[in-house]
């Protein structure tokens, strides 16, 4: 008798096991995680280029910066001709004061971010975990967490590497990567297939230091064809 309890107990903690098993591979969105399996290369011409992207955001900070330094410049109407223009002898005066290295932003982050930034080729291999190869040298493995953007106390879901602490999870069809650089640095990695044209599409979103500005990146990658 004794025996037969331990053998049903046994039996339905495995039953169990494999219904919520079952349940967290049903959470994981396989189709779409399968969808976005393959080697995949950059359209270059559909797609943003991050050294462009980010002098144009940074050009932009500069000119608000320089905007709002100018409302506290005070202006010489005695020492300049009058039909000069009031907001832009006060612009002009404000850009002798400030430094561009001052405003000036890195977005790039280390080696392993900025590649992921600028990468021309992405491989998805798909298994129990997600692998992402970018341009063929630098590998991640991480963990899908099945409860979408959420955190446990364990914070198994998080993967630790040489990019940052990164979560994983679908919103949708849209596989998203949120990760905090090893500098501080926050970005997220977002890609699903556009329905269209069956391209892989890369959007990027990269946090300043200080979250006061975003740049953010649309890229288009075919599948390579075999």
């Amino acid at each position: 008798m004794i025996i037969f309890n331990k053998v049903k107990v046994t039996c339905t903690t495995i039953a169990n096991l494999f219904v919520i098993a079952i349940l967290c591979v049903a959470s994981l969105n396989l189709p779409a995680v399968e969808a976005l399996s393959g080697d995949w290369v950059l359209d270059e011409e559909l797609s943003d280029e991050f050294n462009a992207v980010s002098k144009a955001l940074n050009k932009a900070i500069k000119k608000a910066r320089r905007k709002a330094e100018s409302e506290n410049q005070k202006f010489d109407t005695g020492s300049k001709p009058r039909e000069r223009n009031r907001y832009d002898s006060q612009v002009r005066a404000t850009e002798a004061q400030i430094k561009d290295s001052t405003a000036e932003k890195y977005w790039g982050g280390p080696e392993a971010q900025n590649l992921i930034f600028q990468t021309h080729t992405i491989k998805f291999y798909v298994g129990r975990k997600v692998v992402i190869l970018y341009d063929n040298s630098q590998k991640r493995l991480l963990t899908i967490n099945p409860s979408g953007r959420a955190y446990s106390y364990s914070g198994t879901e998080v993967t630790n590497d040489y990019v940052g602490r990164s979560l994983t999870y679908f919103d949708g069809d849209v596989l998203v990567i949120e990760t905090t650089g090893t500098t501080g640095m926050e970005f997220i990695e977002k890609y699903r297939l556009e329905e269209d044209t069956g391209q892989l599409v890369q959007l990027l979103e990269i946090e300043d230091d200080r979250h006061d500005h975003t740049l953010t990146m649309t890229r288009y990658f075919d599948r390579k064809e075999k």
